[in-house]
């Protein structure tokens, strides 16, 4: 049951997966921006219909290979003192700033399998063969929330077992 360790894994997967692969991530900014929301981000977030956040969509590669796309989502309401260097990331990995500057806690996780890849820049309309597993974390800094969703491509060892 690797993958379950993969998926409920409640520390820096940043760190994690550079520890499993031997290489240092490479961040692909993909979009970065107020954006509007999907529905179920809207309600985890208790933001108004048609009210729009802060969104920035990434891929991760180790190796060279594509490991995960991931989609943070924060209320305008959450940026708040450090909070705001999220927008400076550009093309570095999230992890470091969420668990060790903003301390940052994870407060609900959920992970599922999904056919289509629908709400992630870089993999609109894109299908694939299997269902990939997503992961979504609600994350909580200074009593703000802060949702990151993450889609594990089939480069990625969660996988390893289905090979």
């Amino acid at each position: 049951m690797e993958h379950i360790n993969w998926l409920s894994f409640t520390g820096s997967l940043t760190e994690k997966m550079e520890q499993q692969s031997g290489h240092a991530m490479t961040v692909e900014l993909l979009s970065q921006g107020m954006a509007p929301v999907y529905k179920e981000e809207r309600q985890l977030l208790k933001l108004l219909p048609r009210e729009w956040a802060w969104v920035r969509a990434v891929k991760l590669y180790l190796g060279g290979e594509p490991w995960v796309v991931a989609r943070t989502v924060v209320p305008p309401y959450s940026f708040q003192g450090e909070v705001n260097r999220l927008k400076l990331l550009k093309n570095k990995p999230l992890g470091p700033l969420l668990f060790h500057r903003l301390n940052a806690k994870r407060c609900d996780i959920a992970f599922e399998r999904v056919q289509q890849a629908h709400w992630s820049t870089g993999l609109q309309q894109q299908r694939f063969s299997d269902p990939l597993w997503c992961r979504r974390s609600l994350f909580y800094v200074n009593h703000q929330p802060l949702l990151l969703r993450e889609l594990f491509l089939p480069e990625h060892p969660v996988y390893d077992h289905e090979k």
